[in-house]
């Protein structure tokens, strides 16, 4: 087996032979392996690269600068078998700014294809940064050399860089990266309570049968009292405790919590809104997370907890910070505002290109040079919307590189898996984020009266990255609340609906937020495991009922993997930001996409949520709602899909947006090129919520209205089994055919008695389902599959508060190995089965 470096950069600061050296020892502590080279090639010399199924490649430099060659390279290695990695640039570290570099349009360009082509990138730009950013310029001056606009690394950082770049690659490419045990537990805050009342909860959460713990993610003021003075053996206090009652530890690094003393000392590093207010301390993510101080702060103090906790074994995960743009998102203050300038110079290369995708002719808003756009702060109207989703994209991107560059400091340190708890609630770039992670971690707080929020999140997640693990960091017990908003609790048994299908949907563990309820702060009237004052709280007996459960689900689980469905529905991080810029006063992009994936589990159908850079062909039909930009290459993607024989459901808004937010008007359709391939023009758009004026659908002798903004076009092949009609539109329908491929201009708003989704459902989307071929259900039933090469297994819940039918196609078997018989039965409100098909 073979790595190869793949670089025009002679002064690249890295050992060949003394990383194939470390790759090869690190490898052989768990595995047998053949052996190891390494090779060091220029950019010319691929095209005529001899490569073998299982070799390693990775693109350094200056050939990054051509997308289309960074894609033929990725096509040459998918045809042969080869992984491919993308490695961000180091950087030139700048003496004239705090901020020492930015990312160049190289770094913009690898991540962009990694992104679209699901490539890990060995961010090199981030480990630089954060090494750089952590030392006093005493230990920098030993490594690094002048050179045209300030400082680089030197050859004398040779050792450093090959030692950091071995560790990566074995992380992405030999290590499993896996969690073995199920994790059932919750978060505990040792840093609230006394030493008695910590020993006391964590001797009733193994004896409840509990095996993790999920710590750590607020206490930086425990760990760093004083700037400069840390206190390690608080942690290593903490480690060895739960270590001695057998409870594993999710461990979080703390750093969405400054302490007090460190907006004393850098009142310049706090949050500032788009009004000119700034956030005060007193919360959390109260601090900008680009600010140079704070970044090194940061970057400090994770270094520690990662050195700290390779030495326990209890310690199975590493969490970074909590929740990244749970309170904040855009920020305005000067380091936001000197970076801007130089995100937007990488993005768009010349001020008249970023003129001509703005469309700045509007209002006088030419700019002449980066330096002269604006922040989307307050202004008497709305912003240009290119500008808007612009500074968007710049946050998430920005954040992206402050989370990079933790996770590199941790690469480094330990091999312990790293994760984050996520949300859809988020302006993130989720793949970029998780690509430099190891597992995919997320939070969800469901209720009952949209329970299929919960399996809807599970279909999401998992799809995120190549790695089956992912971990359900926080939930709750019975109830969510602060001191702002009282909410329902869930009723008995719903819980336990939420454990089972959790672990068969392949969730590696269920952490409740939180053990013991906070007896101070806001977040008081939260439901927990046990109460502030430590006596039951309500959800209490169904924590219990459900660990029961998940020891009577456990042998199956162990013996079956996850078997996705066959009928998947996109959800992109994009849209989202989309949404957020042009909501029309109705849209909201979690609302949306939960609304159309309840449209569908409803009838049966309960599809996987996947971005739209998966591999379209592990589906029979993808449906890609929302998604207002189809770039050429996605587009090339969806014609091959359907070339393939595949079934594609698009629609509504999908396609009629540039990627910054413009019209799409190419080929003069307002489709662009999408349009033209499905066979429609004339488009137009309206909002369709007043019976006068709305579009009407016929389905038959069934009526039913498209709701929201719609888009209708003359197509010159519309559906045949349903007919949509305006009278402000005349002429024209919202929904067209093009062999394999649907779009729909428009949904109703409400999907239950829905005549327009019935139809829809039952002509292009249900016949693509495997699993009507063993159960049928619907309404608030929902279900995961897990299979071996003897059984298929189909783990089901009810979920809601009346009784509901399942459908069973096949002799089957249940949880107790009692035979079910074909037909139908009924499944008790919030009840869990488990059917066994035999193959």
């Amino acid at each position: 087996m073979n790595i190869f470096i793949v670089s025009d950069d002679t002064a690249l600061p890295l050992d060949r032979q003394q990383l194939a050296c470390r790759i090869r020892n690190a490898v052989a502590e768990t595995d047998d392996v053949p052996a190891i080279g390494c090779e060091l090639i220029g950019h010319d010399e691929f095209s005529t690269l001899s490569l073998a199924d299982g070799d390693i490649v990775i693109v350094y430099g200056m050939c990054a600068q051509d997308d289309d060659c960074l894609h033929g390279i990725a096509d040459r290695c998918e045809k042969l078998g080869v992984r491919l990695a993308l490695a961000t640039k180091l950087p030139v570290f700048r003496t004239d700014v705090p901020d020492a570099a930015y990312p160049t349009a190289v770094d913009m360009a690898v991540r962009d294809v990694a992104r679209e082509r699901r490539l890990h990138v060995l961010d090199l730009f981030a480990y630089a940064m954060s090494w750089y950013m952590r030392e006093y310029e005493s230990e920098r001056a030993q490594l690094l050399e002048p050179v045209e606009g300030g400082r680089r690394l030197s050859g004398a950082a040779a050792t450093m860089v090959t030692s950091f770049v071995a560790r990566w690659v074995v992380r992405r490419y030999f290590s499993r990266g896996h969690i073995t045990d199920r994790l059932y537990g919750a978060s505990m805050y040792p840093e609230m309570w006394s030493e008695e009342t910590n020993d006391e909860d964590m001797n009733h959460a193994h004896d409840i049968g509990m095996n993790a713990v999920r710590i750590g993610e607020f206490f930086w003021s425990k760990l760093e009292p004083e700037e400069g003075h840390y206190d390690m053996a608080y942690l290593e206090g903490l480690l060895d405790r739960y270590r001695a009652r057998g409870l594993k530890v999710v461990l979080g690094v703390p750093t969405p919590t400054p302490p007090r003393w460190f907006t004393l000392a850098y009142p310049q590093s706090c949050v500032v809104d788009a009004d000119g207010r700034v956030m005060r301390h007193g919360s959390r993510q109260h601090v900008c997370t680009n600010n140079p101080d704070y970044r090194r702060k940061a970057y400090q103090l994770t270094r520690r907890i990662g050195e700290v906790a390779s030495r326990y074994p209890n310690v199975v995960a590493i969490q970074l910070d909590n929740e990244f743009k749970c309170h904040v998102d855009m920020c305005f203050c000067e380091t936001c505002r000197r970076l801007w300038p130089q995100w937007l110079q990488s993005k768009y290369g010349d001020i008249e290109t970023l003129n001509a995708a703005w469309g700045t002719g509007i209002w006088s808003e030419r700019y002449d040079s980066f330096a002269d756009v604006v922040m989307p702060e307050a202004t008497p109207f709305a912003h240009n919307s290119s500008l808007d989703y612009a500074f968007r994209t710049f946050t998430a991107d920005t954040l992206t590189q402050f989370a990079s560059g933790l996770a590199q400091i941790l690469v480094e340190a330990t091999s312990i898996p790293l994760t984050h708890n996520t949300s859809t609630n988020f302006n993130l770039r989720n793949y970029d984020l998780f690509d430099q992670l190891d597992i995919v971690g997320f939070d969800t707080y469901p209720n009952s009266l949209t329970p299929w929020m919960f399996p809807m999140n599970l279909g999401l997640w998992r799809n995120l990255i190549p790695n089956d693990d992912v971990l359900l960091l926080e939930t709750c017990s019975s109830h969510v609340g602060y001191t702002g908003n009282y909410m329902l609790p869930h009723p008995t048994g719903f819980l336990e609906t939420e454990v089972f299908l959790g672990y068969a949907s392949g969730l590696r563990s269920f952490l409740y937020w939180l053990y013991r309820g906070q007896k101070h702060g806001v977040e008081q009237p939260h439901g927990a495991v046990v109460t502030a004052a430590g006596t039951p709280d309500i959800g209490y007996d169904d924590v219990l009922a459900s660990q029961r459960l998940l020891s009577r689900q456990s042998p199956f689980l162990e013996e079956t993997e996850v078997v996705r469905s066959s009928v998947a529905m996109v959800y992109s991080d994009e849209a989202r930001r989309a949404y957020n810029v042009e909501s029309g006063g109705i849209y909201n992009f979690k609302t949306m996409v939960t609304d159309y994936y309840h449209a569908l589990s409803s009838r049966g159908v309960d599809p996987e949520l996947i971005p739209e850079n998966a591999d379209f062909t592990r589906y029979r039909c993808v449906l890609m709602p929302f998604v207002r930009c189809v770039d050429a290459r996605l587009l090339a993607k969806c014609r091959q899909y359907v070339e393939q024989g595949g079934k594609l459901v698009l629609g509504p808004m999908t396609g009629d947006r540039t990627a910054d937010m413009a019209w799409n008007t190419a080929d003069g359709n307002g489709l662009g090129e999408l349009g033209e391939w499905m066979g429609v023009s004339d488009v137009v758009q309206y909002l369709s919520a007043d019976p006068r004026t709305e579009a009407v659908v016929s389905v038959g002798k069934a009526h039913d209205a498209l709701g929201g903004l719609v888009t209708m076009f003359r197509a010159e092949r519309p559906l045949d089994y349903m007919t949509v009609t305006s009278d402000v539109a005349a002429g024209r329908t919202a929904v067209a055919r093009r062999d394999g491929a649907v779009y729909i201009g428009g949904i109703p708003a409400q999907a239950d008695g829905s005549a327009f989704w019935d139809a829809l459902v039952a002509h292009d989307i249900a016949p693509f389902d495997d699993d009507r071929a063993f159960v049928r259900a619907g309404g608030a039933v929902l279900k995961f599959r897990r299979d071996n090469e003897r059984y298929a297994d189909f783990h089901i819940a009810n979920m809601g508060g009346a009784p509901a039918s399942i459908d069973v196609a096949k002799p089957a078997t249940d949880l107790d190995g009692m035979p079910v018989a074909p037909g139908t039965f009924e499944l008790a409100p919030f009840a869990c089965a488990l059917l066994r098909f035999a193959k």
